[in-house]
């Protein structure tokens, strides 16, 4: 029972700190590690950051470091503030979903709804497939349930529960084989063009091997056959699935993860899409609480900035 007590204890401290509005705020001192900028004004893809459907995660909010990370590799990093449409996502390259919720949740007590309509993922799934490229987040529950029309209708299941903090290494392949963590030297043609942009250009890519990803609790799914896990979840993982969120005991359900995924990613048609089951792996935030700082500048995470700069790649095509 004493294993089974600091496991809910770990994995209740991780799920807190991810859904405190008091206590966790994105990290003002954040400064990007990255000063090689791949794109320029010429050829620089449009990221919409959703924030149409009660996010969690936002631009100018919890999710703003992301944001500094993709504009110092040369993105346009726009906020969506619209239900989305084929006229809207028509303007962008690379669509990001991190967080959303049904509405602006001052609890976290069930029913849950889904925050997208029928008719918008209908919309976003049209838009992959012929070239768009999603970046989809949802972290532990209740976010995945929230999404899960959406999450759905390209193979992907979720478990909704929380699992502990985790590290991912290449040496034990829990760490995907894929060009996103290998060494990449090219200069390659966009997959697309920007808005606008008639002439082709090329984008220079220079990264070494990702050897380490660390995340910091979220949840897990299981990917459809054809996608491709990068974040693999080994022996001994596990997630507390409660069915009121927070509210866990030494009776919760603890479910193995075991060869669950906590990132995939998976071509469609003409598009590209990646799912993550961890949201504060891509930012820096603060706990103004304890003063301790989760996600990119935290330790054991130094690489997961160019993980996340080498994912972008791959959306956007050029690796």
């Amino acid at each position: 029972m004493t294993s089974l007590k600091g496991g809910v204890i770990g994995v209740i401290l991780s799920a807190l700190l991810g859904c405190s509005d008091r206590a966790q705020q994105a990290d003002s001192n954040f400064v990007p590690q990255n000063t090689q900028q791949t794109f320029s004004s010429k050829n620089s893809p449009i990221v919409f950051i959703d924030e149409a459907h009660n996010n969690f995660l936002t631009t100018n909010g919890r999710f703003r470091p992301f944001a500094q990370v993709l504009e110092s590799d040369g993105y346009t990093v726009r906020p969506n503030q619209e239900r989305f449409s084929a006229k809207s996502l028509h303007r962008a390259d690379i669509l990001v979903i991190a967080n959303a919720l049904d509405k602006n949740r001052k609890d976290w007590a069930p029913p849950f709804s889904d925050a997208l309509t029928d008719e918008e993922v209908s919309i976003v799934k049209i838009w992959v497939q012929q070239g768009g490229s999603l970046f989809l987040i949802a972290d532990h529950t209740p976010f995945p349930k929230i999404i899960e029309n959406l999450a759905g209708q390209f193979g992907f299941k979720f478990s909704h529960g929380h699992v502990n903090n985790a590290m991912f290494y290449a040496h034990d392949k829990t760490l995907g084989d894929h060009i996103i963590t290998a060494k990449v030297t090219q200069s390659e043609p966009l997959r697309y063009l920007p808005t606008g942009v008639t002439e082709t250009v090329k984008s220079k890519i220079q990264r070494n091997r990702i050897e380490r990803v660390r995340t910091f609790g979220g949840s897990a799914f299981k990917a459809p056959p054809e996608a491709t896990s990068l974040l693999t979840f080994g022996e001994g993982a596990f997630s507390i699935v409660p069915d009121i969120p927070f509210q866990v005991n030494a009776d919760t359900p603890r479910v193995s993860m075991d060869g669950w995924s906590q990132g995939a990613v998976l071509e469609i048609g003409k598009g590209r899409v990646a799912v993550f089951a961890e949201g504060m792996m891509f930012s820096s935030q603060l706990d103004t609480e304890s003063g301790r700082t989760f996600g990119l500048a935290a330790k054991g995470a130094e690489q997961n900035e160019m993980f996340l700069l080498n994912l972008m790649a791959w959306l956007a095509g050029v690796i």
